[in-house]
């Protein structure tokens, strides 16, 4: 085993205890495993309660259809899409919220780590993912142009790199206590996204050393990139635990509806104490755009745009 493995199980170990439990109760919708025809890929389906009493109806709202969130589960064997389902059915009934969580590839205990490359379980990943959104539009209710791309754990290296690739299929993405790697996100599609979908990054202060670096990162990359919205928050007293509430609450937010169950949906939310986390300088100025580019030059040519930044 290598040593970076071995660092890898250290950490996964550390993960057990604490990643594994799901606090919140059950919903009162129905739940369903799924198996899309054309990929075989399987998927976690969630209707909210009121969908099901509705027959897909919805109540009374701007939109006709109902919101679909698609939630990135952290690494297998600590995490997997069942209990990302199960963590967000609450959320569900509360918002009216169609939630899927699909079985992946790419999170699990074998995988690169950090990630930084499109390997073969990502690309396999990409293509059951988006056939998985496509059977939901064709047999649910859900709004194919209201979808959150969410996540918890190393599911954020794909939250943020589905909304990357391809900005037309989500409207806002709001990771959780997630990873991010800056090398998955492909630089000329910024401008597709940069002023239409709004971020957020919900931080731990007491989160595993990985994922909380790696959640400011994300701050500071889509800072330094100049997005419209990135609200940035970081949690006092949190551990990895699962926080569904949070995104939950951005989404709906950022779709301007209020929760079909209200009170339920501000309980949930109040406990957590939280407050505005802006990157220091020195970090979004290593995430920018230009320093990016030049990661990838020869060393002379690096070292050049490095000192003529530097004397901004």
């Amino acid at each position: 085993m290598s040593t970076k493995q071995l660092s890898l199980f250290v950490f996964l170990g550390l993960v057990v205890p604490t990643g594994c439990a799901i606090p919140q109760p059950r919903g009162l919708g129905t739940y369903a495993r799924i198996q899309e025809p054309s990929t075989q890929a399987w998927y976690h389906l969630y209707l909210p309660v009121d969908y099901v009493k509705s027959n897909g109806r919805r109540p009374v709202s701007p939109f006709k259809k109902w919101p679909l969130v698609m939630t990135f589960h952290g690494m297998k064997p600590y995490d997997n899409a069942h209990p990302q389902e199960r963590e967000w059915e609450a959320q569900a009934d509360m918002y009216g919220y169609i939630v899927c969580a699909p079985e992946l590839h790419t999170c699990d205990s074998f995988m690169e780590f950090p990630l930084t490359k499109e390997h073969d379980y990502v690309l396999e990943d990409k293509r059951n993912v988006l056939a998985i959104m496509d059977h939901i539009f064709s047999t649910t209710a859900a709004d194919p142009t209201k979808v959150l791309s969410t996540s918890w754990s190393s599911g954020g290296y794909l939250a943020h790199y589905f909304v990357n690739r391809f900005p037309d299929r989500f409207f806002c993405v709001a990771t959780r206590l997630s990873n991010f790697s800056a090398k998955l996100m492909v630089e000329d599609n910024v401008p597709l996204y940069r002023d239409r979908i709004p971020v957020a990054v919900f931080i731990g202060d007491g989160d595993f050393a990985a994922c909380k670096r790696e959640s400011q990162e994300a701050v500071a990359w889509y800072q330094a990139r100049e997005f419209r919205v990135v609200r940035s928050m970081m949690i006092e007293h949190m551990g990895h635990g699962r926080i569904p509430q949070t995104a939950a609450a951005f989404f709906a937010d950022q779709l301007g509806i209020q929760p079909l169950h209200p009170v339920a949906a501000a309980k949930t939310v109040a406990p957590l104490l939280m407050t505005e986390y802006d990157p220091p300088k020195e970090m979004i100025a290593r995430f920018s755009p230009v320093m990016s580019v030049a990661s990838s030059l020869p060393r002379g040519q690096k070292q050049i745009v490095q000192s003529l930044t530097s004397h901004e």
